[in-house]
């Protein structure tokens, strides 16, 4: 790993880091000045992360740009869907899209695991004849 993806991967956490503190104190009910910022950095950070780390093939350029176009997908599709049947909440919202974001880092983990489950099965003895 280069040290441009390395230092691009730290400030993409960072700013995870940063809004998941607006999100906890969004839910906690915690008022402070830097709340709102962290709560919009989380809203395109976090759903953008979680999809571009489903695409291993890609350069950078690429999962930015589809990780970004994503995320204004998964907050306008929350935001249209939560209006549709009438229970806008911004909390709410936000905690959908923090579980919709939450579900794809998962996604990412379990297809993983399972690959690395199948190279292991296919890498064993028994299956070389």
């Amino acid at each position: 790993m280069d040290s441009g993806n390395k230092a691009l991967r730290l400030v993409v956490l960072g700013a995870i880091a940063a809004g998941a503190v607006g999100v906890i104190a969004t839910f906690a009910g915690i008022d402070m000045p830097a709340r709102t910022p962290a709560v919009l950095l989380f809203l395109i950070v976090g759903p953008a992360a979680a999809v571009a780390s489903l695409l291993p093939g890609l350069d950078v350029l690429a999962k930015i740009v589809i990780g970004g176009a994503a995320a204004v997908v998964i907050n306008a599709g929350v935001a249209a869907a939560m209006l549709l049947v009438g229970i806008w909440s911004p909390v709410a919202g936000l905690a959908a899209v923090a579980l919709i974001s939450a579900a794809l880092a998962a996604a990412k983990l379990f297809a993983g695991q399972r690959l690395a489950v199948a190279s292991d099965h296919l890498a064993s003895p028994q299956n070389a004849a």
